[in-house]
């Protein structure tokens, strides 16, 4: 199979449906944002798998465990992604019960989400103060992540508050609940190679710091 079609050139493409729609169409904008949100992920996997092993007398040695169970459940959310890119490229209202039927969202991926957000949580110390995006690759790919899967959210709230539903329910959840895991994730995955979360500081006291010399 050919990888270019040449099809797309006069700037339409082809809905799951066979219709033909611009390249600027809510659901192509929606589902090329959840590819955005797939490919942050697959970055932060990256960098997790070629982390180097964690010292065992670190601090975080107790966290190297949940280092094979993490990279799995990002996988898996990869492959919920792609299921997600093909619910929205098949409009409810406009396709075939055949069609719709392949691309129905289970509701078991948002089922999943939140057992893996609470089994995280409970791992991780506790949260007193607002994090910034950043540590080590991976967490700071997962917090880029994270924003992209918003964006996506952002993008599909009028598909799914239109009088005819043009998506499932479960995706929108799934979405919904995707970012809240990508933060979680981001969290563990610092504790992981034994980073440090970046912590929010109150502007006026990096204001101070900087008066009294503590930053350039």
């Amino acid at each position: 199979m050919k990888i270019y079609t040449r099809t797309g050139d006069k700037g339409e493409t082809s809905l799951f449906n066979g219709s033909r729609v611009p390249k600027d169409h809510i659901l192509v904008n929606a589902y090329g944002i959840v590819d955005e949100c797939n490919a942050a992920i697959g970055l932060a996997t990256a960098h997790l798998q070629t982390s180097p092993p964690t010292n065992a007398e670190d601090t975080a040695s107790h966290f190297v465990s949940q280092k094979p169970v993490l990279i799995a459940r990002l996988q898996l959310v990869q492959n919920f992604l792609f299921d997600l890119g093909a619910h929205l490229a098949t409009p409810r209202t406009k396709s075939s019960s055949f069609k719709i039927a392949r691309t129905e969202f289970a509701e078991s991926a948002v089922q999943k989400l939140e057992a893996w957000i609470d089994d995280m949580d409970s791992k991780l110390p506790q949260l007193t103060t607002f994090l910034l995006p950043g540590g080590h690759p991976a967490s700071a790919s997962l917090h880029m992540a994270r924003t992209i899967a918003r964006r996506a959210e952002r993008a599909i709230t009028p598909l799914y508050r239109a009088e005819e539903e043009e998506i499932e329910a479960s995706a929108y959840r799934f979405l919904n609940r995707l970012s809240d895991f990508l933060f979680v994730a981001s969290r563990m995955a610092n504790c992981i190679v034994a980073a440090t979360d970046v912590k929010w500081q109150d502007n006026r006291a990096a204001l101070n710091d900087i008066a009294s010399g503590c930053c350039p």
